[in-house]
């Protein structure tokens, strides 16, 4: 004979399993958005870094006229300059951009003239969404090599 009253016991156990279960799976959904958006901003260090690289190898034109033929490349000044802004346009949230580490290594063969340029564009990046990792930071880097394509002798 089964006494009425032994199923009391399991009433709890129903409400602890649904908040552990929903427990986990906020955090795997918190999880995904922050890979996505931890995604998206490394896609814009790496636009911002061939932006610089695309700006370091072509050859600076005179004022008002037509790009031509030349042996004056921009600095790496100017480069971080136009990484940076690139980077301020795209409004890359979470990323300290004042913070940003850009560097511009151009090589240059014994002629003179460049070869390749290398821009390396570092933000640290932290945690946003689940606050027990918000003491998390990630360095995301991007970076872009390009050949300068002016044949000056």
């Amino acid at each position: 004979m089964k006494v009425k009253g032994n199923d009391t016991s399991e009433r709890g156990s129903a409400m602890v399993e649904a908040a552990l279960t929903l427990l986990t799976l906020l955090v795997l959904i918190f999880g995904i958005f922050e890979a996505g958006r931890m995604l998206n901003i490394q896609q814009t260090l790496t636009n911002a870094a061939r932006e610089g690289a695309r700006l370091s190898v072509l050859p600076a034109a005179a004022s008002g006229s037509p790009p031509a033929p030349s042996d004056t490349l921009p600095t790496a000044a100017q480069v971080r300059t136009r990484v940076r802004t690139f980077l301020d346009a795209s409004g890359v949230n979470g990323a300290n951009v004042p913070d940003a580490n850009i560097l511009v290594d151009q090589a240059y063969n014994p002629g003179g003239s460049t070869v390749f340029s290398l821009v390396t564009v570092t933000v640290p990046y932290r945690v946003l969404s689940i606050s027990m990792f918000s003491l998390l930071e990630v360095n995301l880097q991007g970076q872009a090599m390009m050949r300068n394509e002016t044949n000056l002798q």
